[in-house]
């Protein structure tokens, strides 16, 4: 609509029958219709309220066509519009709503009054096309017609930025058959399972769920343990070995999986979700679905330039599309498909970062692929990591992207990485023969700190035994050091590997429990059996440490049958802690009591000298004594049997921070009836039963007992003046 024509056609304004009208209308604008051209309805709106004041302005008017509306803002000089419908507008309210409380329905109620038939003739006219024989009110055609003008509206604002997303989708390549089998093979390659069922004591029917097949092995020959990882006696593949009587209704592995695709200028960035569903009688479920596009382009300078677009539901249409990417919480971490990296970014900065070497060694690993474009900006020295065969290390630097991310130097020795080191050793602070034990094993950054502290105490730590310690006390530094061991890592590994084959192994979640491996994989649970006895097995040092047992004894630092040893001292220990804990106890009890005789002593005094009080502080006609508690055990059976917190100020009261009183019935001395608390020269508060408020006659005797006090300090003031 052409807003400036609008805008010069004559305002009109009310009748006087429209003014004398309004004085018994019962609605809030009289409306009248005009027809300004073929295909375009004026209707005006007078509000009720302003021509009962003589004002016989209009205040909006709306202009209709076949296929638009706009509304003119009459209450200013100059031309201001208003997109919204009538129900969007604030100004006017075409009905008013009542609640039938006899009928249970909301009842409709015109606001808008047509000046004459003609005018809603006119009306009704001009929306024929747009009305239907159930229509009971007069703007329900009006409002239909400007339901279908807003969506119009909606789905060409929406078109703006969706048809350039499409036009740029349409150039978005079909991924390769190549890619699929990759996935399938090597980014899901941890989702392989030996499901087994018993079928008598040395015989069971395994079931392969990556090469399908199904055989009957001999149990003496092959280990079957729930969880534990093993090898398919028919395809050979690692896997997990699952029984099928502990399993749940269904296994979901997934991993996020990206290719990259090489395009003109940069590259494509593809996320897709890769999960697989494995029931327990081995039949399997495949997906694949992509989820996130990133493209690519990069500043001379070599600074990367993306616009990042995502498959879901775009503004609450209900439609699924790709939109406008507001973060995508997993599309971070994935495996990357290293097939065509060299070609993919053959023309960009990462074409020597090595990154495909890295994709191919850790295929179902879920790195931060992203972060390593910055981070091998910023530290190039990333590719020696990778070509050195330091992945695990080459993994930490890409999704720790920080500069937290390198280490420092500590009083016992380099710890991390040092950024600002020359070459290789001087950046991993180990030498030549150290770093190649990290290399041998792929060390990470836990295993690095190891090494690095074994180098700073003279210890030449092999990587067999830098292996084996990392897999069973994780990083202890403290014990990687010969000062805080009596016997060799060998001899130490050696024994919890013996101890621990068989041992206990803890719920680590109902994950875990089921094995769902969504994140990352889970390790060998024969792994955890020795991590916990390694765990164990520390504690025990340090209960015997504390026992004063002769530790340089192989016998008790190596016992025999540990976990029964570890259970006897762990006895042993808690006994002596109970003991102290006990002698702690008796040492506060008599504190308190000293202390409670002291207050008694002192109280005493201070309300003898008073004559409304005798030797067992009676206040004349009150009926209530004063009692001081014996030690911290009557405090708290005073709060046990009243039912408040007065237990818990034992410690206060055992540090003279402050003082309890019991208040007692003088007919029963020893029942609990209130508990007052007094601090500083007044009375903090006073508690019956459940913490409830004081009575008249125990407000009365609280007061008379802080003002006493407080005469009594000020006559001991005054003495000592």
């Amino acid at each position: 609509m052409e807003k400036r024509k609008l805008a010069k056609i004559p305002r009109e304004e009310a009748t006087d029958e429209m003014v004398r009208f309004s004085e018994r209308a019962a609605g809030t604008h009289i409306v009248t219709t005009k027809d300004i051209e073929k295909d375009l309805l004026m209707v005006t709106f007078y509000p009720t309220k302003g021509l009962k004041e003589g004002k016989r302005e209009a205040q909006i008017r709306t202009f209709l066509s076949k296929n638009d509306y706009i509304t003119q803002d009459l209450s200013t000089e100059k031309a201001k519009w208003l997109m919204g419908s009538f129900e969007g507008l604030e100004c006017i309210d075409l009905y008013k709503y009542h609640w039938d409380s006899k009928n249970r329905k909301n009842i409709w109620i015109p606001n808008m009054f047509f000046w004459t038939d003609a005018d809603l003739e006119r009306m009704k006219k001009f929306f024929k096309e747009w009305s239907t024989e159930k229509d009971a009110r007069d703007w329900t055609a009006v409002t239909r017609f400007q339901d279908m003008v807003k969506q119009k509206r909606l789905d060409e604002r929406h078109a703006k930025e969706t048809n350039p997303i499409d036009a740029l989708m349409e150039t978005v390549k079909e991924i390769p058959d190549e890619f699929k089998n990759w996935v399938s093979d090597k980014a899901m390659s941890f989702s392989r399972y030996l499901i087994y069922s018993t079928r008598s004591k040395n015989e069971a029917l395994v079931h392969c769920t990556h090469c399908n097949g199904v055989t009957l092995v001999d149990r003496t020959k092959i280990r079957l343990r729930n969880n534990e990882k093993g090898i398919c006696p028919l395809c050979g593949s690692s896997v997990t070995i699952k029984a099928r009587g502990r399993m749940p209704a269904r296994i979901c592995d997934r991993r996020i999986v990206s290719f990259i695709e090489p395009r003109e200028e940069g590259f494509l960035w593809r996320y897709f979700t890769a999960y697989r569903e494995v029931k327990p009688d081995g039949k399997t479920n495949d997906g694949l679905f992509e989820i996130v596009r990133t493209f690519y382009k990069f500043a001379p300078n070599g600074t990367p330039c993306t616009s990042s677009y995502e498959y879901r539901e775009y503004k609450q249409t209900g439609i699924v599309r790709w939109c406008t990417d507001e973060g995508y919480r997993e599309s971070s971490y994935c495996t990357l498909y290293p097939g065509n990296l060299p070609e993919a970014w053959k023309d960009t900065p990462m074409k020597y970062s090595a990154l495909e070497i890295l994709a191919e060694n850790r295929p179902s690993e879920q790195i931060h692929y992203a972060k390593a474009i910055n981070r091998y900006r910023k530290f190039p020295q990333l590719e020696w990591f990778i070509k050195m065969g330091l992945y695990k290390l080459a993994a930490h630097l890409i999704n720790e992207y920080h500069d937290g991310a390198f280490g420092y130097e500590s009083r016992n020795g380099v710890r991390g990485l040092r950024k600002n080191g020359k070459t290789i050793f001087g950046i991993l602070g180990l030498t030549k023969e150290n770093t190649r034990v990290l290399q041998s094993i792929d060390g990470n950054i836990d295993e690095l700190r190891l090494l690095q502290e074994a180098q700073s105490s003279g210890y030449n730590l092999k990587a067999e035994e830098l292996e084996r310690f990392y897999k069973l006390f994780g990083c202890n530094t403290t014990l990687i050091r010969k000062e805080n061991r009596h016997s060799t890592i060998h001899k130490i590994c050696r024994y919890i590997e013996r101890e621990g084959s068989n041992y206990r192994v803890g719920e680590r979640g109902g994950c875990w429990r089921y094995s769902y491996m969504q994140r990352k994989e889970r390790p060998d649970i024969r792994e955890e059996r020795l991590q916990n006895c390694a765990k164990d097995w520390l504690d025990y040092l340090a209960w015997c440490k504390e026992l004063k047992y002769d530790l340089t004894n192989m016998f008790f630092y190596f016992p025999k049958n540990f976990k029964k040893v570890h259970d006897r001292t762990a006895a042993e220990y808690q006994a002596v802690q109970d003991k102290k804990a006990a002698e702690k106890k008796r040492r506060e009890e008599e504190r308190i009591k000293r202390e409670a005789e002291v207050m008694k002593k002192l109280l005493e005094e201070m309300l003898k000298e008073n004559a409304g009080i005798d030797n067992a502080f009676l206040i004349k006609g009150k009926g209530l004594i004063l009692r001081v508690p014996r030690d911290a055990q009557e405090i708290k059976n005073e709060g046990a049997a009243l039912d408040h917190c007065v237990g818990a100020y034992v410690g206060r009261v055992a540090k003279g921070q402050t003082h309890i009183f019991f208040v007692r019935r003088v007919e029963e001395p020893d029942t609990p009836y209130f508990t007052m608390e007094y601090n500083n020269g007044r009375v903090i508060q006073c508690r019956g039963s459940h913490n409830c408020g004081m009575p008249a006659s125990v407000k009365a005797f609280v007061a008379a007992f802080e003002k006493l006090m407080k005469e009594r300090e000020e006559k001991m003031e005054r003495k000592c003046g």
